[in-house]
């Protein structure tokens, strides 16, 4: 295999990387209460510096990073799939402490108040919110 081969190979595989992450960011919850400094905004920033400055690096190293980056984009993909939560799923003893039972759902309270304070868009009209979703209890 030549090298010009192996470049358009990792061209290929660039792309294809690229393009994958672009479909996770956009699966990626926005954030309500911080619409422009948010997790997706980050990433999605992120993986632009990342994918542009794959054009200045030597083939050696292109492979390590293409390497890399599938192993993070697995991760990414896994946690926007919930498998975690699904795997290792909260207790409701966790979720509703002995101390202080409503502490969750208070706190889910306050920060839908405070997001519709701000002028953002309606939570509750397209199913749960964020922060019930984060917090929904095992059932």
């Amino acid at each position: 295999m030549s090298s010009s081969q192996l470049t358009a190979e990792s061209t290929r595989t660039i792309v294809h990387l690229y393009r994958a992450y672009l479909r996770v960011i956009a699966k990626w919850p926005a954030d309500p209460i911080r619409p422009t400094r948010n997790m997706k905004t980050a990433l999605r920033s992120q993986v632009t510096e990342s994918f542009r400055s794959l054009n200045n690096q030597a083939d050696s190293s292109v492979a390590q990073r293409i390497a890399d980056a599938q192993v993070q984009l697995q991760a990414l993909q896994k946690i926007t799939r919930n498998e975690f939560k699904q795997k290792y799923p909260l207790s409701p003893k966790l979720l509703t402490p002995a101390s202080n039972p409503n502490y969750y759902s208070k706190l889910v309270d306050m920060l839908e108040k405070e997001t519709a304070k701000k002028n953002f868009e309606a939570i509750g009209k397209k199913g749960p919110s964020f922060f019930q979703k984060l917090f929904r209890t095992a059932k």
